[in-house]
């Protein structure tokens, strides 16, 4: 197809077509052509050019201004439908159950919150991180695609308000929720072997987890690198390979390794014997937290290969443009121009993929929910909440003494 293309160049510049000049017939659907004289500079405004991949003879240099749609070529529409709905109808599944869970274990409901008890905080913040996920889900929801698309052939970029609050909400929650796992593994071994954690050396924990948090999630703001971000997304994220790799995918790689060490460290606990002797209480939390880590690995291996194979996908997404402009010109009967055939949609990254990817990140608000609801210690939770006291359905007492004190 490249040299079916390059003949193509060749075969105009010699014919030098009048009405193809200046851009006379614009661009074969689904491209568009934008006038303009800066397209480098467009790029920082969302707007992304088609690659011919060769320098173009004058006659045709109107084809450096077609611009690509928007959301991107990589997925046809009818697979795009199915990302945007698994978004926006999971995400608020997502969102209520991290709300659920967050009114439980949080200050609200959770007296043993002030008493700085170190597994109902953990499980407090993973909750509030998927929660950011989920708003920023309502958020796409609530705006549909001019989220991520203001314009037909524009991707949105950080000076659209709505899509720079979405990447920050999405980047503070995604990120959050990385982190918090990481605890939430070494979390599960100090409850199973019964060891103990210093509140101050816990506060400190939670400080930094949190300003790390805050810092990671607002410096890219300062990089502009906030914008519309479709390989595993349908939202707004961080932009540029290298700022993801800085600022979350270094953080992943570095919660898995404690992660992987903690679940290590509580099977073994578990092998010997639990503190509390009772074994199949931690068996739970043990295997939300293994869900957790496969679905982070799986994260990690998918962005692997699509970097790896991005020279690979962008020969795929030339070879259907050549297509498409062949077929254009064969139209316009110019001579020496063969009917290339339906230029039909060739797969780049795998539907199945990049689907469980949008999966796995809407899962985490669920998981929470689905793992800790109706285990005893949510319900002794309840029942000693401020709620349920007042309302004379409870016992104030009930979580601290039914349940031993792990920190």
């Amino acid at each position: 197809m490249k040299f079916l293309f390059s003949v193509i160049l060749v075969i105009i510049s010699f014919l030098g077509i009048s009405k193809i000049v200046n851009g006379q017939i614009g661009c074969p659907s689904p491209f568009l052509y934008r006038a303009t004289n800066d397209t480098v500079g467009d790029y920082d405004l969302g707007y992304q050019y088609i690659n011919i991949g060769k320098p173009l003879p004058p006659q045709l240099s109107f084809l450096n201004n077609c611009l690509m749609p928007c959301q991107s070529s990589f997925f046809e529409q009818d697979s795009w439908n199915s990302f945007n709905k698994l978004v926006k109808q999971m995400g608020a599944v997502a969102f209520t159950c991290s709300a659920i869970v967050m009114i439980i274990y949080g200050p609200l409901m959770n007296r043993s919150f002030f008493k700085f008890d170190r597994h109902t905080i953990t499980v407090f913040c993973f909750a509030l991180s998927t929660f950011f996920i989920g708003v920023s889900d309502l958020m796409f929801a609530t705006n549909d695609v001019d989220m991520v698309c203001p314009e037909s052939h524009r991707y949105a970029r950080q000076t659209d308000k709505t899509c720079a609050t979405n990447g920050v909400l999405f980047q503070f929650g995604w990120l959050g929720s990385v982190m918090w796992f990481a605890f939430l593994s070494i979390d599960g071994f100090f409850r199973a072997s019964g060891k103990k954690m210093n509140k101050i050396a816990f506060a400190i924990v939670l400080a930094s987890i949190w300003i790390l948090n805050i810092v990671l999630s607002f410096a890219p703001m300062g990089g502009d690198q906030y914008g519309a971000y479709f390989v595993g997304q349908v939202n707004c994220w961080i932009l540029v390979k290298n700022w993801q790799y800085a600022f979350f995918w270094a953080e992943l790689i570095i919660s898995l390794a404690i992660g992987f060490v903690g679940i290590c460290l509580t099977i073994f606990s578990l092998i010997r014997k639990t503190s509390d002797g009772n074994t199949l209480k931690h068996v739970g939390p043990l295997f939300l937290v293994f869900l957790l880590f496969c679905q982070y690995l799986y994260m990690i291996i998918f962005y692997g290969i699509i970097n790896e194979k991005k020279d690979h996908y962008q020969n795929i997404l030339a070879e259907q443009v050549g297509c498409i402009f062949n077929n254009a010109l064969f139209a316009m009967k110019v001579p020496g121009i063969i009917y290339a055939g339906e230029c039909s949609f060739n797969e780049t990254i795998t539907f199945s993929s990049q689907y469980a990817f949008l999966f796995f990140v809407r899962l985490l608000g669920i998981e929470i929910f689905t793992f800790y609801l109706f285990r005893k210690e949510t319900l002794l939770l309840i029942k000693s909440s401020y709620i349920a006291t007042m309302l004379g359905l409870g016992d104030k007492d009930a979580y601290d003494i039914e349940l031993e004190e792990t920190d």
